[in-house]
């Protein structure tokens, strides 16, 4: 995530600096870091589903993982403070939201997954404010990352019930019903597609923005008809690792398009 922020700053800006693509990367990493201990928390389902974390096999107490997530993201912020008031503010939202939905929304359903996605996207709306605002061209990859992250989440969550045959590991509120969750991931995915579009609508990219974005926009069709056609627990553990992959070629594509 740290290396996506400073993409997202070269997405916006043709300058970096070395200064904001230090603290950018330094921000998304301890901001990142604060919400992976953050899941490491649930032993409940950690045990079903991760049991070698820490928290399963008593490594650490929980209040230790609390604590050291805080201060992940105290640094975090700290870090965002020395760009700015505006930089201060969007991480201030993003470490809001990871507290938030770990304490609050941790479950399985469409307000859970739009947090993930949500908090996916607002780093790279602070890559734009890191090197002055946030462009059309960022604006777009915001909403893609913010798509492709939610369907994301709502895979990890039908995947995390290939050990746990309780309804709270579905993707859909309310429902054990798989191919829901995997209608729901599908569709998302197809979105992503057809907003990486619009960059080339736009006129906004070079012609070098579209073999990667090609290989970015089969790899997400691919995973959404996998989803479509075999919508199992097992199915979305395999795939859930691919999304990253394809929204890697997305951001590059992005960089590279705006060259």
């Amino acid at each position: 995530m740290g290396f996506a922020v400073v993409l997202g700053e070269a997405i916006a800006s043709p300058i970096v600096t070395a200064q904001a693509a230090f603290i950018g990367f330094m921000t998304g990493f301890l901001l990142l870091g604060a919400h992976m201990v953050l899941d490491d928390l649930d032993r409940e389902i950690n045990s079903d589903n991760e049991p070698t974390r820490i928290r399963p096999v008593g490594v650490v107490k929980r209040n230790e993982a609390f604590s050291f997530a805080i201060m992940l993201a105290s640094f975090g912020l700290l870090f965002a403070a020395y760009l700015g008031l505006s930089t201060l503010l969007i991480a201030l939202l993003s470490a809001v939201l990871i507290f938030v939905h770990h304490a609050k929304t941790r479950k399985p359903d469409v307000l859970g997954n739009a947090f993930v996605g949500a908090n996916t996207a607002i780093i790279f709306i602070y890559a734009g404010f890191a090197v002055g605002s946030l462009t059309r061209m960022l604006a777009i990859f915001v909403v893609m990352a913010f798509l492709s992250s939610m369907g994301r989440e709502t895979m990890k969550n039908l995947a995390q019930s290939l050990k746990d045959s309780s309804v709270r590991a579905v993707s859909v509120t309310g429902s054990n019903r798989y191919t829901e969750a995997g209608k729901q991931s599908a569709l998302l995915f197809v979105a992503t597609v057809m907003v990486s579009v619009v960059p080339m609508v736009l006129r906004l990219v070079s012609i070098n923005y579209i073999p990667l974005i090609v290989i970015c926009d089969v790899g997400f069709l691919l995973t959404a008809y996998s989803m479509m056609t075999s919508p199992t627990p097992r199915n979305a553990k395999r795939n859930e690792n691919y999304v990253l992959v394809w929204l890697s070629f997305g951001l590059f594509a992005f960089v590279i398009g705006t060259l």
